[in-house]
């Protein structure tokens, strides 16, 4: 168990690492034998990237996925060497660090491999640099139009600096598995493989499943699936409760810092739109804005445990 408080208050999150470790272990025996890749960017969504990642990896996690460069540099600062995939194209300005810190890039654009490129024949041009290029099917966020597939490889193929490692894509709609969106995207993604494959290219890893599409899309799991929310314990959405037991990892707790009587009809907290129905013990909670506990909560409703 990790706790962070801040400071004197009274106030802090825990962080439950053996629930990281089994929810990695479960997934991981879901979607074997595709190899699992631990989503910690954002910090681990909160959590804190270096231990989420170590209790990953303990867990038997084959990869770790960050969204910006200095994420990964700072994993390798804490003494990570497992596989750390870049799941956006690197900043020109940032190639270099790509490089040295031996971080896995996805590419989708010419002038991202040429900096790449650059970089590693800046560093000495020891071994070439893996990458994975990733095809945007309909996610439209990133990535490259099919078209514009096979060109790229072919220039990652004919540059002496790069070799391509793996081709992944990601699903927009995979939290709905009703929505025929998903199957649309593998074929059309199946399509990019298939005309690699037909041209003799290796396409290493694949990989197109996030959370979702890991735990409701068996044929979208592929060698590697990139799970996020859930080895946090939280699923991606309402409807995959039942399809596989996760433990959240991540729990609020805040002393009380006053407990007093109210009789009936008194009003309370900013704004006094809580009317007490009947006499009550009220206890006031050490937690606010700057914790995260949002002002609507108070009508929206909510419970703690005491």
């Amino acid at each position: 168990m990790t706790e962070r408080r801040g400071g004197s208050r009274a106030v802090w999150s825990e962080v439950d690492l053996e629930a990281i470790r089994e929810n990695i272990r479960a997934l991981r025996a879901l979607v074997a034998p595709a190899e699992v890749l631990a989503v910690v960017k954002a910090n681990g969504y909160g959590h804190g990237a270096a231990p989420v990642a170590r209790a990953a990896l303990d867990a038997g996690a084959a990869w770790l996925g960050v969204a910006r460069v200095e994420e990964g540099v700072q994993l390798r600062g804490h003494g990570i060497d497992a596989p750390i995939l870049l799941l956006s194209e690197a900043p020109v300005s940032a190639a270099e660090a790509v490089v040295t810190h031996s971080i896995t890039p996805v590419v989708y654009t010419v002038p991202g491999l040429e900096a790449l490129a650059k970089a590693v024949a800046a560093y000495g041009g020891r071994h070439r640099l893996s990458v994975h290029l990733k095809v945007d099917t309909g996610m439209h966020r990133v990535g490259c139009d099919p078209d514009d597939a096979l060109d790229l490889v072919a220039r990652i193929d004919a540059s002496a600096e790069l070799e391509l490692a793996g081709v992944c894509t990601h699903l927009a709609v995979a939290d709905d598995p009703a929505d025929p969106y998903t199957a649309a995207q593998l074929a059309q993604f199946a399509g990019v493989l298939d005309a690699l494959r037909a041209r003799g290219d290796e396409c290493g890893l694949v990989h197109a499943a996030n959370s979702a599409a890991a735990l409701a899309s068996p044929d979208a799991r592929f060698d590697l699936v990139r799970i996020g929310i859930a080895a946090y314990g939280v699923p991606p959405a309402p409807t995959f409760d039942d399809v596989i037991a996760l433990r959240p990892a991540l729990s609020l707790h805040a002393r009380v810092m006053m407990v007093r009587e109210l009789a009936a009809g008194e009003r309370l907290s900013y704004g006094l739109r809580y009317e007490l129905p009947h006499a009550s013990r009220i206890a006031t909670v050490s937690a606010g804005y700057a914790d995260g506990v949002p002002r609507n909560l108070g009508l929206a409703g909510g419970h703690v445990i005491i």
